[in-house]
């Protein structure tokens, strides 16, 4: 009588734990890249050209890595802060996501008043560091939306609500 209660406490502990291993974060060398290989992939000085209501305009990038300290943080960024005491309604998945998340902010430089001024933002890479999804908003709520990769985002979007242009950029 003794086994059949041990076999179902068995299975059932087995049904509570298997999705918090799953998910677990003990596994952190299971992404190809440290924090540094991120900042020295992503923040520094890019160049290249926007295509922005039918006219071509040069413009340059200069991105740092934002800190709740950050006094040229932009009023539109979020303070950085730990994300602590979420819950979900859904019963977890055996499946989980990892990534890595930076918030960063920046500078825009060019001759088109629409595309000068502060951004901030994120950049997130999953388990490799190439490509990277580069997401930044401007002081006016134009956001630049792009993936890096080898080192240069050819495919970027100019969005307010709707796309109003592309971009590309490198390093110089």
């Amino acid at each position: 009588m003794i086994k059949p209660w041990l076999a179902l406490c068995v299975f059932a502990v087995s049904l509570v734990v298997s999705p918090y291993l799953a998910c677990s974060n003990s596994d952190q060398n299971e992404f190809g890249y440290s924090e540094a290989d991120m900042k020295s992939a992503v923040l520094g000085t890019w160049q290249g050209t926007a295509d922005v209501d039918g006219e071509t305009v040069e413009f340059s990038l200069v991105l740092e890595q934002a800190s709740a300290k950050s006094k040229t943080q932009g009023v539109a960024a979020p303070r950085v802060t730990p994300q602590c005491g979420s819950r979900s309604f859904v019963k977890p998945a055996a499946a989980c996501l990892s990534l890595s998340q930076m918030p960063v902010i920046g500078t825009v430089t060019s001759v088109n008043p629409s595309l000068n001024g502060t951004v901030d933002g994120e950049v997130t890479a999953f388990k490799e560091l190439d490509p990277v999804d580069l997401s930044l908003r401007l002081e006016d709520g134009t956001q630049l939306a792009g993936v890096l990769e080898k080192q240069a985002v050819t495919d970027g979007r100019l969005l307010r609500p709707q796309q109003i242009g592309t971009f590309s950029l490198a390093r110089p």
